[in-house]
């Protein structure tokens, strides 16, 4: 894949591949191409060079709630939960009226959230973010691409979310594409990592391997390495 706004080039010659039922995480610094990526296989952003395929086929014609529709589920930087519904309300919006109340309860007690007659707008902001990672696996898709499902949490809810993603593929049957800074949620959540630098891939693997490879050090972990 490859993406450019104008004559900047954004993604290089980016190749990706989910395995089914597994937590692949994407990592690099800030501007490294993650977000864009995400938008890209997506169909938030239509214009790009390659190709995006599911188990089905590639899905390049397919506009962002045809891929959905499809299997290829995601949830956003910035929340975007509708604060006047209920969190049974919203796992049911989030499932086209497809997932039935036996399957919401299943949801909503794997990832520790309230009942479901609980306003949302009465939640706290990292339940709310745990809400909206709840409602992208509840209908079972193929994959769900994660841009950043940690960010406002504490350093126990975070933990114990990347532990919650460890067991998504085994209990819910579907991939994860998960983009996180964090490295220690990354240990804990994923089975493979990829390292985005400048638009590039300059790693995949395992994620142990992966993580202490000298040009991942050097490009983007730093010190972090060594904690």
């Amino acid at each position: 894949m490859t993406v450019s706004f104008g004559p900047v080039p954004v993604l290089k010659g980016v190749e990706l591949v989910i395995e089914p039922c597994q937590v692949h995480a994407l990592i690099g610094a800030n501007g490294a191409g993650k977000s864009t990526l995400i938008n890209a296989i997506t169909g938030f952003l239509p214009d790009y060079g390659g190709s995006v395929a599911d188990q089905s086929g590639p899905v390049d014609d397919d506009p962002a709630w045809r891929r959905a529709r499809r299997g290829v589920r995601r949830t956003f930087q910035q929340s975007r939960v509708i604060e006047s519904l209920t969190v049974e309300e919203y796992l049911r919006l989030a499932g086209s009226g497809s997932v039935q109340r036996a399957e919401i309860e299943t949801v909503r007690d794997f990832f520790g959230l309230p009942d479901g007659r609980v306003p949302i707008r009465l939640m706290d902001i990292g339940s709310r973010r745990i809400l909206e990672v709840a409602a992208a696996v509840a209908p079972r898709p193929q994959v769900v691409l994660l841009d950043e499902p940690a960010s406002s949490l504490g350093e126990e809810e975070s933990r114990e979310l990347a532990k919650r993603l460890a067991m998504v593929p085994r209990v819910f049957g579907c991939s994860v594409l998960l983009v996180e800074h964090d490295v220690n949620f990354v240990r804990i959540a994923a089975d493979a990592v990829t390292v985005l630098d400048h638009g590039r891939p300059i790693s995949t693997g395992e994620v142990s391997t992966v993580l202490s490879d000298p040009l991942v050090v050097g490009a983007y972990l730093g010190e972090e390495i060594a904690e």
